[in-house]
């Protein structure tokens, strides 16, 4: 996990999958309101940098989450599988909404 430490940044978001089997994107942020971090439910004020967790269902649909940084590094990281790390434009809102909407395995491989 050490590779990983400081990331998500401006140019790299991570991916992954959760216990559970469920994507997982963990993208940076700069709050734009009051959050609780789901780590240490702690308070993300506004204008803090912090990390945003895009969970992605197999069956269908999103939800997100929001982090601390070292909470994310701590908590999160460990328990997800398969992490690594993607260009931050693969995981804009538009794209990850996009595949909540595919069903589970209908996923389209890029023909090569």
């Amino acid at each position: 996990m050490r590779s990983l430490s400081g990331l998500p940044n401006r140019r790299q978001s991570l991916t992954g999958f959760t216990a559970d089997g469920d994507e997982i994107w963990i993208i940076r942020s700069i709050s734009q309101k009051l959050y609780k971090c789901q780590g240490c439910y702690g308070s993300i004020g506004v204008g803090d940098e912090h990390v945003v967790v895009q969970y992605i269902a197999r069956a269908g649909g999103t939800e997100h989450s929001h982090w601390h940084q070292r909470c994310a590094e701590q908590i999160l990281y460990p328990q997800s599988r398969s992490l690594r790390p993607v260009a931050a434009k693969e995981s804009s809102r538009d794209r990850l909404e996009k595949r909540g909407k595919r069903p589970s395995g209908r996923r389209r491989r890029p023909r090569g």
